[in-house]
């Protein structure tokens, strides 16, 4: 079985960059893809040119494994696609979930 979540920012998304929100939200994704759906592993793919989502991934706990050249298009020009990957161990700090119910 494939478990495939998916989220979305909203497309102007200048007032809350910079805040750790996405980093935050992507922490608790894998908080609850490990230790709720018990999932080995989650993995994403992202625009290069993205700085931003990737560097709040990696805040996250997930690690670049490798790039897809020329795969994507951004703003019309053809870019890169970085594949990242964590699992449990990569998670940063306590999980929340079991915070909450211990």
């Amino acid at each position: 079985m494939q478990a495939r979540p998916w989220a979305a920012c909203p497309r102007d998304e200048r007032p809350i960059r910079g805040r750790g929100i996405g980093t935050e939200a992507t922490r608790l994704v894998l908080d609850r893809a490990f230790h709720v759906a018990n999932m080995a592993f989650v993995w994403l793919t992202v625009r290069e040119p993205n700085v931003g989502a990737i560097r709040a991934y990696e805040k996250a706990g997930f690690k670049r494994q490798g790039i897809r050249r020329d795969s994507n298009v951004w703003l019309g020009q053809r870019v890169n696609e970085v594949h990242m990957d964590a699992v449990p161990a990569d998670l940063p700090g306590p999980s929340l979930v079991k915070q909450k119910f211990q």
